[in-house]
This record gives C-alpha cells, structure tokens and sequence, in this order.
C-alpha cells in the first residue's frame, strides 16, 4: 500500500479549506467497448462518487478538468458519467494535453489553492493524473491523490511505475482514510 500520512509538523486546516481536482470523470472510461474502458473502472467510478459527494457536502473547492473531444463520434463519450456531472457552480475546463495546467485558466484558478488541501480524483493514472500531479508540484500545490478514485487504465505495471514516480511528489491515499482524517480533524 502507498498511503502517505501527512507529517506530524503539518498544519491543521478545517474541512472547507479543501479543493478536488475531478480529472476526465468522462464517459470514455466507462462505457464497454470503448478504448479507455476496463472492467474496474466500475469500482473507481463509485469511490469517485463518495469523495465528490463528500467534497460537496464539506463545503470544498471543486473544479473540473476534461479533455476535449474535437470530432463527433466521440462527443457522446466526452460526456460526464452519470452522477459525476459538474454542478453549475464548479467551474469546468478543457484542455488538448495530458496535464490539467496546460489549460491556463485552470492553472490560475488553481493558483488560490497554494497552502490548502487538494484532492485528485478521475482517469488516469500512467498518463493524466500523472502529468496533472507532476504540474501540481511544480505549481507549489501540496497534492493528495485518492487512490482507489483513479482508474489505472493501463496494466498493473504500468500504474506501478506511476506510482512510484508520484510518492515522492504527492501524497497517495484510499478514500476509507481520507474520511477518517476528516472525521479526527472535526473532533
């Protein structure tokens, strides 16, 4: 397991000092047949649907970030899955390369996260979620990805080697304990 605890000497912030990075939550990853589907993508989907059900519940900072899909046939698998659809007061941005920071916008917007808690959650792990928390870092941002919230969408070695590029640039962590910081941060 690659769950990092937070060090001892890190501040305490509240619950609503919080932002979650919802990358690519795109029907692509989920629909049988297409190229990005696997199986356990199911499973992510769900563990996504809790931490985004419990950002919003707390209050947190949640943005969006989607790849954009130039042609038509491919428009339909663009679309948000179910139930993870951005609600209208979360702001959403497209971008043409892997990191969510190659969208400008996105990466000012992100810039008001320096000092908080951000969250990552979404597809995938070898390639965008890789790229996106690499740039986090760089940005000066203290990152936090949901492990079982990331689909790997590629072989088991592949999003080994991920990780391993990630746990010395960002904390890894499921969403069982997450919720059971939250929960002894509230005490």
């Amino acid at each position: 397991m690659y769950s990092l605890a937070p060090s001892p000497a890190a501040p305490r912030r509240s619950r609503s000092f919080a932002w979650l990075i919802c990358l690519d939550l795109q029907r692509d990853y989920v629909v049988p047949g297409r190229p990005r589907y696997v199986p356990a993508n199911a499973g992510v989907v769900e563990a996504c649907r809790r931490v985004l059900g419990h950002a919003r519940q707390a209050g947190w900072r949640v943005v969006h970030s989607q790849e954009r899909h130039e042609t038509a046939p491919t428009l339909m698998f663009g679309a948000p899955i179910e139930g993870l659809q951005p609600l209208v007061t979360e702001s959403v941005f497209f971008r043409r390369g892997l990191s969510a920071f190659a969208n400008p916008a996105f990466a000012s917007k992100l810039s008001e996260a320096r000092g908080a808690d951000v969250h990552l959650i979404g597809f995938s792990l070898p390639d965008t979620c890789l790229a996106t928390a690499l740039a986090a870092r760089d940005e000066g941002l203290s990152l936090t990805l949901i492990e079982d919230a990331i689909g790997t969408g590629a072989a088991a070695s592949t999003a080994e080697a991920a990780r391993a590029v990630l746990e010395p640039h960002a904390r890894l962590t499921r969403s069982a304990l997450l919720f059971a910081q939250i929960l002894e941060l509230a005490r």
